[in-house]
């Protein structure tokens, strides 16, 4: 009888701490998804960005730790990308990805989302947790000074990804992402640490296209 009435309130136990967590993980997503809808009603407001980063490529298991600084521009769905000896620029149709040291071009169009699965735009960024992702609040912390809230991103289709998880790390005052880290399958973690943010300024329209007449000597692969 005693064994019974101990294995009753065992049960009731377990009941109650499994709603209690699922009444946790219903509020943290509630908290994710302030926090997303916040961040895409201010980006909403952009016409233009304009951020100098700090890129880190880590592979503890390969030892890999590669740092590198660059700069992205954007306007609706155009960018021009600038990294490790790279310029990557798109007028929204077309990609152009710039070797300088070399002095060699290689074009492809912007590729349909069905077409590349693990295809990011610079230009939707900030906003991507808007198709395709599952989101969760992770924590509160302080970085340089501010106060920070961490929300996790998830693939709905993680098969087709190369990465698990993308974590933003939102300044909830100014509602800004501070840091985004993509988290890979391989354990190669890329962090992207915001330093400069500007938006709505004017741009040039020439930074978003790289044309033969403009570059004569660089040798231009069309692979579109």
């Amino acid at each position: 009888m005693k064994i019974k009435f101990m294995r009753k309130i065992i049960h009731y136990c377990i009941v109650f701490a499994l709603i209690a967590m699922s009444s946790a993980l219903q509020a943290q997503d509630t908290k994710a998804k302030d926090l997303l809808d916040q961040l895409s009603k201010r980006t909403a407001t952009y016409t233009s960005m304009y951020a100098d980063f700090e890129y880190t490529m880590k592979n503890k298991a390969e030892g890999v730790d590669e740092k590198q600084s660059g700069s992205l521009i954007t306007q609706r769905d155009q960018y021009h990308l600038e990294i490790a000896g790279q310029k990557i620029i798109s007028d929204g149709k077309n990609i152009w990805t710039v070797l300088e040291e070399a002095e060699e071009v290689q074009i492809n169009v912007v590729p349909e989302d069905e077409e590349s699965e693990d295809y990011i735009s610079p230009t939707s960024i900030l906003t991507l947790w808007e198709k395709g992702f599952n989101y969760k609040y992770d924590q509160a912390l302080t970085m340089n000074g501010k106060a920070v809230e961490v929300v996790n991103l998830f693939p709905e289709n993680p098969k087709d990804k190369s990465f698990h998880t993308i974590k933003l790390y939102i300044d909830a005052a100014k509602s800004v992402v501070n840091q985004i880290v993509i988290k890979g399958k391989d354990g190669t973690d890329f962090t992207y640490l915001i330093q400069s943010f500007k938006t709505n300024e004017n741009i040039e329209p020439s930074l978003f296209k790289f044309l033969k007449k403009d570059h004569p000597d660089y040798d231009f692969i069309d692979l579109r």
